[in-house]
């Protein structure tokens, strides 16, 4: 690695620098954790922690590298100075306030920095959770609303309120609906946002549709991180002991199936109110960044798997409620930890032994041991959800991402063996490669990477079937059971499900369905019209037919992963599926 140009050895404590320089040295030093490096390290926090910090820029890249430095602590001296730093910051962000004459740190808004505050137009699961935990720092923000072209809540208020209420609605035109929401507000209501979810909470409404109507309303909503544990700053997950990080950064793996098939590390299921715990952990590492993954955000305190493969490094595994379960396919999300610091999230898209990834390490952890983590991640379900074949999809690797692109995200999968799905892509990706492995100056054009990125990538751990892949169709299946329930049903899918659910359990001889668990029938009604679709199910023998029932029973089970286990050893099933799926033209009806 290059030296810093600054003399660590003569000028430990930073002295003579600039507060710019300063920050730019921790940038270039933090990966480096020999004695000197980690000296100078220190030096140079204490030093800034007496500056005052006045430059957005300044102070963002300064907490990004003690974030950084808190996952990556080279010892317990580092650790204790980067922790009194975060500790700190927000005594360094009243300052700046108060300096740039910024009382609301603009500059430095959607920083996920403690003492900021951030914006968005969070789900209606999230934004419950967050002001019910922080309750008058998280409010809507009135001054972004106003300048809609639509009172969207006024919209569905009629819905939400006693029937008296819409003579008031309807007759009094001058009263705003942020007024009548205050005067709506019930005395332990901390917040105007608290009131409007209440009213959605006690409608009466079932918990879809009062999703399908806040989120429709488009609401933006204000959170203040003042003090906030759940701040970048200060949010931790729980962890037993640090690794401290005494030897260089982890570099990638040379032979990505040798690797997967090396000794699986144990995968823990949490109890509910740990697995509850680190939902709501999931939910405070993503808000804060105004992100969210639909099934990171409906994940089931039930299934919450935690797996520790080293080097500090933990993985939160989480499966999803009944609600939000895919018909054939199993989403599992995922919180990436090292040391207790969230360094970013994932999914694992389960569907027989293929796994559609999708991982975001976090900017500030990109040039730790990243390709540690995601390698563990691949293992994680090879080993725990029998995945043999990996699918990582055209936007994670840049196709309409800048993040990905900048990131040079294709590369990473190309190196360790992924290849893209598209023939023309691959065979563009081969000639790049040449002239990469030619000449060390060589960089791949925006343009090119670009093109590179219009392809979905796979990884198969059978070297033998990685000359193409070609994807299962699952719309192909949709359109099966739309044309079922036409044909058969005349368009009527209630009574296509309650009837096709009778006749399938009557076939498979589940002869006491109606005693399961209301989510074990739920299963059943959904998947009974596709089942109803399969070709020779009643040829099968009393084994598969048994093993079938099972599987829908697992479909609606407590843990899905229990469905993707009887999925996977259940070929018949598969092959049926494929069988549908690949089948003859589709009929799809002329548009009016």
């Amino acid at each position: 690695m290059k030296r810093s140009s600054y003399t660590i050895k003569n000028k430990k404590s930073g002295e003579g620098l600039s507060v710019r320089r300063k920050i730019s040295l921790l940038t270039e030093i933090k990966n480096r954790f020999d004695s000197e490096s980690s000296s100078a390290k220190r030096a140079v926090i204490q030093t800034l922690s007496k500056s005052k910090l006045i430059k957005a820029d300044l102070i963002e890249s300064y907490h990004d590298s003690l974030c950084f430095l808190r996952a990556y602590p080279d010892n317990p001296q580092m650790l204790k100075v980067v922790e009194k730093g975060l500790r700190q910051f927000e005594s360094l962000i009243n300052h700046y306030k108060k300096n740039r004459r910024d009382n609301e740190a603009d500059e430095l808004a959607d920083t996920g920095i403690i003492g900021t505050s951030l914006s968005h137009e969070f789900s209606y699961e999230l934004t419950s959770a967050l002001a019910s935990w922080y309750g008058a720092n998280v409010e809507i923000e009135w001054e972004i609303y106003v300048d809609k072209e639509d009172d969207t809540i006024s919209g569905v208020l009629p819905i939400l309120v006693a029937w008296q209420e819409n003579d008031t609605l309807d007759n009094d035109l001058e009263t705003a609906t942020e007024a009548w929401l205050r005067i709506a507000s019930a005395r332990n209501d901390r917040s105007v946002l608290m009131t409007l979810l209440k009213l959605f909470s006690h409608s009466g409404l079932s918990r879809i549709l009062q999703r399908y109507l806040y989120e429709s309303a488009a609401i933006p909503v204000k959170w203040n991180l003042h003090k906030c544990p759940a701040s970048r700053t200060l949010k931790r997950i729980p962890w037993r002991k640090i690794y401290f990080q005494s030897m260089p950064i982890l570099g990638r793996t040379r032979d990505l199936r040798t690797r997967l098939k090396e000794k699986p590390t144990p995968l823990r299921l949490a109890s509910k109110k740990e697995g509850g715990k680190y939902v709501d952990h999931i939910k405070d590492v993503l808000g804060v960044r105004c992100r969210e993954l639909f099934p990171l955000m409906h994940s089931n305190p039930d299934e919450v798997y935690i797996n520790e493969p080293g080097r500090g490094v933990q993985l939160v595994i989480y499966g999803n409620i009944m609600d939000i379960r895919l018909p054939l396919e199993s989403n599992f999300g995922a919180m990436l930890v090292r040391n207790g610091m969230p360094i970013g999230y994932g999914i694992g898209c389960m569907f027989f032994d293929r796994v559609e990834i999708a991982i975001n390490v976090f900017p500030a952890y990109r040039t730790g041991e990243s390709s540690f983590v995601i390698e563990e991640f691949f293992r994680l379900f090879y080993h725990h959800f029998g995945a043999r074949l990996f699918l990582v999809r055209s936007y994670q690797v840049g196709d309409d991402n800048d993040e990905a692109l900048e990131s040079g995200s294709f590369w990473f999968y190309y190196k360790l063996g992924f290849r893209p799905v598209k023939r023309d892509v691959r065979n563009l990706a081969a000639r790049e490669y040449r002239k990469i492995v030619g000449d060390k100056t060589y960089r791949t054009p925006l343009r090119t990477l670009k093109r590179l990125s219009r392809s979905d990538i796979f990884f198969h751990i059978d070297e033998k079937l990685m000359r193409s892949f070609k994807e299962l169709p699952l719309a192909s299946l949709g359109y099966r059971v739309t044309e079922y329930v036409a044909r058969h049903y005349d368009g009527k899918r209630d009574m296509a499900i309650e009837q096709s659910a009778t006749a399938i359990a009557r076939l498979l001889g589940l002869g006491n369905w109606r005693r399961w668990r209301p989510d074990e029938i739920t299963a059943l009604r959904r998947l009974a019209p596709l089942i109803a679709c399969l070709p020779q199910v009643k040829s099968w023998s009393r084994k598969e037919k048994t093993d079938l029932g099972r599987l829908i029973r697992a479909k609606g089970g407590m843990r899905e992963r229990e469905y993707v286990r009887l999925s996977n050893e259940h070929p018949r099933f598969k092959k049926a599926i494929e069988q549908l799926a690949f089948g003859g033209p589709i009929r799809k009806r002329a548009k009016s």
